[in-house]
């Protein structure tokens, strides 16, 4: 039953507004995107291995972690929408009703429905500023033994 509910918290939250921005905006710091997939993940347990679990609590947690993991706070309900989706689908799994689970699935909204499963990728180019630098002075910045990194202007 994991792995159903992955999905469909996945698209989800994928579709959610307020959490693509505050993720677009970095209120989770700088590893924004993968506090999101953190919180989906949890929130798959939660409902899971929650006792009791209903519309309430969900919300209270989606509620919890928007503000504690990125700082903020829905004025426009959509903790309580998310919470009822959630539960909605919950419900439908564990009464094993897969084919209408799958049938509500298929009306979630689809649009960018990628953006917090897409792999960033990062790109480095390397430029060679001059060939004329000191040919002593290192091609990769080396690592002081407390953890700090040492820069050194290129310029003399």
């Amino acid at each position: 039953m994991e792995v159903p509910l992955t999905k469909i918290v996945s698209q989800i939250f994928s579709n959610w507004t307020a959490l693509r921005l505050a993720v677009e905006h970095s209120m989770g710091g700088p590893n924004s995107k993968q506090a999101a997939i953190d919180f989906m993940n949890y929130m798959v347990q939660y409902c899971l291995h929650e006792p009791h679990v209903d519309v309430d609590k969900i919300q209270e947690a989606l509620e919890d972690i928007l503000d504690e993991e990125f700082e903020t706070i829905c004025e426009d309900e959509s903790p309580r929408q998310i919470a009822q989706l959630l539960y909605k689908f919950l419900c439908l799994l564990l009464e094993d009703k897969t084919a209408e689970c799958e049938i509500e699935f298929q009306k979630l909204p689809s649009g960018d429905s990628n953006w917090l499963n897409q792999q960033s990728q990062v790109v480095y180019n390397r430029t060679q500023i001059d060939s004329s630098d000191d040919s002593d002075s290192d091609s990769a910045t080396p690592m002081e033994d407390d953890g700090w990194t040492e820069v050194k202007n290129r310029k003399k």
